[in-house]
């Protein structure tokens, strides 16, 4: 088998798995159908044929698995090493590795067009909003468009996606994340994009890279992976108001020819950024409304559900990638308008005292929460912030946090509350107004006790912060 052939490797069958992952089969499987591929033991019985795959992580290894694999009807494991147990075992030096190459494999056999959406903040905004686009568009074939399930973006989460690829799906979307060079390069190569979206560099995950210009090299990465367009040259979608989108640009130059589609939120010349929002206006809620123009042609009026300006941005993102493919102008308005976000990202809450929360409690990273504060400065007052510590930041967590704090009494924030360790320093930055609390539990029944009737409430901190269970102690039960 040449290089060739070996981009034409299905998975319908073990052998054809086996030309993929270039092992040796046991002879009982040679000739077998290959049904569904799953890591979950739980899952096998509701699945035909199925391969369970033993991956091993920090505290577990599913190698001790495959007694209950085998019980819940799997034909066959990938593993390792030889186990002990009369289910057939496909061995491999990495299952990980190889559950990775078996999605690549998948996504090679089904061909359709893929969008790949990467960055520090905005990515799982951007991948809803293209994916609204896009089921419109594949409604008018029947089908239907494939996206990865909440932040399943890594090189674990990224190949489940991809396995559930088959003939309904008329194009796909995923985000890719990453917390050390190399694993954007990794995905990509997996997913073959043929348009990548690179949202901005913020600071997440500064700590593990090391620094910004680390980050923005990974995200990087994604660029030299990308895949022709239908003859077409593949195409980057590059937000210009970012510092490095310099730097993006000229990797888009570099090696294979890509086309760039720049977008810009802050920029209104006509020779400047492709996609553009012109005649802002939001309302009471921070829903903004404006116009679409691509290459200086307006596309129509948008007006979005999403709350808060760099949602806009992200609006422009989803827009030129959709175009990029080659969906409609009116399907790309309706779609950016039908978005909604997803729970915990930034949506509106009613309160106890007849406030309204506003829930960014899934994740934070310094740009996300000063976005957030905007928005939250834009709302009727008292405006209050609770934030949870921002996680993997390194030896810049404190200057970081003090920057967030200071930045939330530059925007005139009534009051700032904080919770975590390192969050203390936001809380010191913030100065007068600030309060910071070392238990989570404390802050809650602190604000319990003292929130003003009618707030605007921030509650955003990162996953480790547990903000989500503020939102909780502090929305109305609608059971009473």
């Amino acid at each position: 088998m040449n290089a060739g052939d070996a981009l034409q490797v299905g998975l319908d069958s073990f052998d054809e798995l086996a030309q993929a992952l270039g092992c040796c089969l046991p002879e009982t499987l040679v000739g077998q159908p290959l049904g569904a591929i799953e890591t979950d033991t739980r899952k096998l019985s509701d699945q035909p044929a199925p391969l369970f795959v033993a991956l091993r992580g920090e505290r577990f290894d599913a190698h001790d698995f495959l007694a209950q694999a085998r019980a819940n009807g799997a034909v066959a494991a990938l593993v390792e090493r030889q186990m002990d147990d009369p289910l057939p075992q496909i061995i491999v030096p990495d299952t990980r590795l190889a559950f990775g190459l078996l999605a690549a494999a998948r996504r090679r056999r089904w061909g359709r067009p893929l969008i790949a959406v990467t960055g520090n903040s905005g990515k799982t905004s951007v991948k809803g909003l293209i994916h609204a686009i896009l089921s419109r568009d594949a409604a008018r074939f029947e089908a239907e468009s494939l996206a990865n399930h909440g932040n399943l973006n890594n090189d674990f989460g990224l190949p489940m996606t991809l396995l559930r690829l088959d003939e309904s799906h008329q194009h796909a979307v995923v985000e890719l994340g990453a917390n050390h060079l190399g694993e954007i390069a990794w995905t990509t190569a997996l997913a073959r994009p043929q348009v990548a979206v690179i949202t901005n560099v913020t600071g997440a995950h500064v700590g593990e890279f090391g620094g910004m210009g680390q980050i923005a090299q990974a995200k990087g990465e994604i660029l030299a992976g990308l895949s022709p367009l239908s003859g077409r040259r593949p195409v980057a979608v590059l937000n210009r108001d970012d510092a490095y989108f310099p730097l993006w640009q000229s990797l888009a130059a570099t090696g294979q020819a890509i086309e760039v589609i720049d977008f810009s939120l802050m920029s209104t010349n006509d020779d400047s950024a492709r996609l553009q929002a012109r005649d802002l206006g939001a309302d009471g809620l921070g829903r903004y409304a404006f116009e679409l123009t691509f290459d200086g042609e307006s596309l129509g009026r948008v007006q979005l559900k999403l709350l808060g300006r760099h949602n806009v941005a992200n609006a422009l993102a989803a827009a030129a990638a959709c175009l990029a493919l080659g969906v409609d102008s009116q399907l790309v308005v309706e779609g950016l308008e039908s978005a909604e976000s997803a729970p915990g990202r930034l949506g509106v809450v009613a309160g106890l005292n007849g406030s309204r929360l506003l829930d960014d409690s899934y994740n934070a990273n310094p740009g996300a929460m000063m976005a957030a504060l905007e928005l939250l400065a834009s709302l009727p007052a008292p405006r209050w912030c609770l934030m949870g510590a921002m996680g993997e930041l390194g030896d810049d967590a404190e200057r970081l946090h003090a920057e967030v704090g200071a930045y939330a009494c530059q925007l005139g924030i009534d009051f700032f509350a904080t919770c975590g360790e390192e969050a203390q320093a936001a809380t010191e930055a913030f100065g007068a107004g600030g309060k910071h609390f070392i238990e989570r539990t404390a802050l809650e029944a602190y604000v319990r006790t003292h929130l003003p009737t009618g707030a605007s409430v921030l509650v955003k901190g990162s996953r480790s912060a547990g903000m989500e269970n503020v939102i909780a102690a502090l929305k109305v039960d609608a059971s009473r």
